[in-house]
């Protein structure tokens, strides 16, 4: 009788565990595939990655020393691809579209987009943005706000030290 619980128990143990396992191997997976694709597109600007950041929705990434920032959106039907040269920049901000509801208790401030805005040396070219949160495909902000004020600020310290 002794034996037979310890299979059951084995048995039941592996059913566990196996399935985070798994699930573990997936994501590093996924992670390799996305940090490739941005690899990919700095490869075809003579760039390295130096610098990223992975995120469910996107991975940014950017070359410190050409001043290159690279993005990776994938959504359900589509992947959008972006570079920017930062030496045609000359800031980079958080730009943020929503909307307000009021409340008994008060009023709230609701987020329907949220993208890191570049604003170009030559006021001729209108502004580059890498959506970073869209309310009409992710149903709520994990993280995107942190990472845009984040990136804003070491993007905006790369432009102050051009040489």
């Amino acid at each position: 009788m002794d034996l037979g619980s310890s299979i059951i128990t084995a048995i039941f143990l592996a059913i566990c565990i196996v399935p985070f396992i798994l699930m573990g191997r997936s994501r590093k997976k996924r992670k390799k595939e996305t940090l490739q694709s941005l690899s990919k597109i700095a490869n075809q600007h003579n760039c390295n990655i130096s610098k990223h950041e992975i995120h469910p929705n996107f991975i940014i990434g950017m070359d410190e020393s050409k001043k290159f920032v690279f993005f990776v959106k994938k959504t359900d039907d589509k992947v959008t691809e972006q570079y920017i040269n930062l030496a045609e920049i000359q800031s980079c901000k958080v730009k943020t579209t929503g909307r307000t509801i009021e409340h008994n208790n008060g009023t709230q401030n609701l987020i329907n987009k949220l993208e890191l805005s570049f604003i170009a040396l030559d006021k001729n070219k209108k502004e580059t943005t890498l959506e970073l949160f869209n309310a009409d495909t992710t149903i709520q902000l994990s993280g995107e706000l942190q990472i845009a004020e984040q990136w804003s600020k070491q993007i905006n310290d790369l432009i102050k030290n051009k040489s």
